[in-house]
């Protein structure tokens, strides 16, 4: 049962990690397209750099969240979904 317990952690733990690199490439690629849109297209492309920086901010609080929970010797309670889902709350 244990040696489950800790392939779950595992696996959570490499999930949050995978979200959270994918969140920053997001973030790279909407900064390269504000940084050359037209400027007619600025204020939307902005908004849509900024909306990248929120999810990828929310990415990495749930990857730390998780690794916090970890390092405490506790089980994370509703896996990473509930995780997420408390992040989107905050």
């Amino acid at each position: 049962m244990k040696e489950q317990v800790e392939k779950q952690l595992v696996d959570e733990a490499i999930e949050a990690y995978v979200d959270w690199r994918e969140e920053c490439t997001e973030v790279w690629n909407t900064y390269e397209r504000w940084a050359g849109a037209p400027v007619a297209d600025a204020s939307g492309a902005f908004s849509a750099y900024r909306a990248a920086l929120d999810r990828e901010e929310r990415a990495s609080h749930g990857y730390a969240d998780l690794l916090a929970r970890i390092a405490a010797g506790r089980r994370p309670v509703g896996g990473l979904f509930a995780r997420t889902v408390h992040a989107l709350n905050r």
